[in-house]
């Protein structure tokens, strides 16, 4: 990828768009893997222009517009699409876009993108999940319900899980609208012994499970903060949040292996330095380790295991002043069970495609995760 990137610039002069928090945190990064630094930068904000940052002047769009014939242009924002969409009308078309591992401080790789990339109608989205069963926990109020929905629509037949099957009965009526079968399934997650008998139940209830979302959580407020946090709260957390999922996957994905087909999402966060609610961190932790060690020895099976952050969101659990609505996991969180190829143990943000169609985020996913 690297000696291709070098070959495919040449003699041109390098520009990175974009001089915000990921530019700051992954410079050293770009430097390494372009094997010098970039020539100059760009920024939309005007009180950049003309500013030197990391010892490399910044230049406006227009001043860069000047230049295209002879620029390659990589974007470092993680939402690219406007950007790109700027440069190909300013006539750029040395265009890449740089990838990121999990929570962004990692830089994985530059990719090019084509002039018809997002939003010109280049993707077809092949629905692979109509007529599947999909199971997902926490299915009665915010993420959970969202899934549920959207996976209705694109005609997955719905098994949608609570701590009591009342709690889901209106989801049950609005996902039958769209034409699938609905199961309502109801366990404590808290207790093993309650999950087991609800996927005991699922045998006679639905013939598959072919998709499973992991979503349902807890988090036990803290208030007093983390010196005094109660024991149980860490029991409560990793019973819920890790081994619930643990216990549904051990159970399920075999079945997924012998059919050939799987796909698993695991809701998790990239919450961080907040020991007040550090027993739901360490447990969505221990979730991510389960899920990157079990991931390799699904490869060839079909049967892929993925994580999905939903970002901080206004929910019940997220609070008022949550950065997002809860709305806006779609269709991003749906992406595991979307997407084919190279995708074991991948973590998704899901806010990176907050906005796009289902066929764009699709084809932006498979340009940050392909390994061409």
């Amino acid at each position: 990828m690297l000696s291709r990137l070098k070959d495919d610039i040449g003699t041109k002069k390098v520009c990175l768009f974009g001089t915000g928090a990921l530019f700051d945190d992954c410079f050293g990064q770009f430097v390494l893997f372009l094997g010098r630094e970039p020539d100059f930068l760009c920024d939309n904000a005007q009180k950049k222009w003309g500013k030197v940052f990391h010892g490399i002047k910044c230049v406006s769009p227009e001043e860069l517009r000047k230049m295209r014939e002879e620029v390659t242009v990589i974007i470092t924002a993680r939402k690219y699409e406007d950007i790109h969409k700027q440069l190909r009308d300013m006539g750029l078309k040395d265009v890449f876009v740089s990838c990121y591992d999990r929570r962004y401080n990692s830089l994985s790789a530059f990719k090019r993108i084509q002039d018809n990339s997002l939003g010109l109608g280049a993707s077809i989205f092949n629905n692979t999940v109509k007529g599947k069963w999909t199971l997902i926990t926490g299915a009665a109020r915010g993420v959970g319900r969202q899934i549920a929905v959207e996976m209705a629509k694109l005609g997955s037949n719905i098994i949608a899980h609570s701590r009591s099957a009342s709690h889901v009965a209106g989801l049950v009526d609005v996902c039958s609208d769209f034409g699938v079968k609905v199961v309502p399934v109801a366990a404590e997650l808290g207790n093993p012994s309650e999950v087991e008998a609800m996927l005991s139940e699922l045998s006679c209830l639905a013939p598959q499970i072919d998709i499973v979302f992991n979503n349902a959580a807890v988090s036990p407020p803290c208030p007093s903060g983390f010196w005094s946090m109660p024991s149980g709260d860490f029991v409560t957390s990793y019973a819920v949040n890790t081994i619930a999922p643990v216990l549904i996957c051990r159970e399920i994905i075999p079945q997924m292996i012998q059919r050939g087909f799987g796909r698993v999402i695991n809701i998790t966060s990239s919450i961080q330095k907040r020991p007040g609610e550090m027993a739901y961190a360490c447990s969505k932790a221990a979730l991510d380790k389960f899920v990157f060690d079990l991931a390799p020895s699904l490869e060839g099976t079909g049967v892929m295991i993925t994580l999905a952050d939903p970002g901080w969101l206004r929910t019940d659990m997220g609070g008022d002043i949550a950065a997002h609505p809860v709305e806006s996991v779609i269709p991003g969180v749906l992406l595991g069970a979307l997407l084919d190829g190279d995708i074991n143990g991948r973590w998704f943000s899901v806010q990176d495609y907050a906005g796009l169609s289902i066929e764009d985020a699709v084809l932006k996913a498979k340009i940050y995760y392909s390994q061409g």
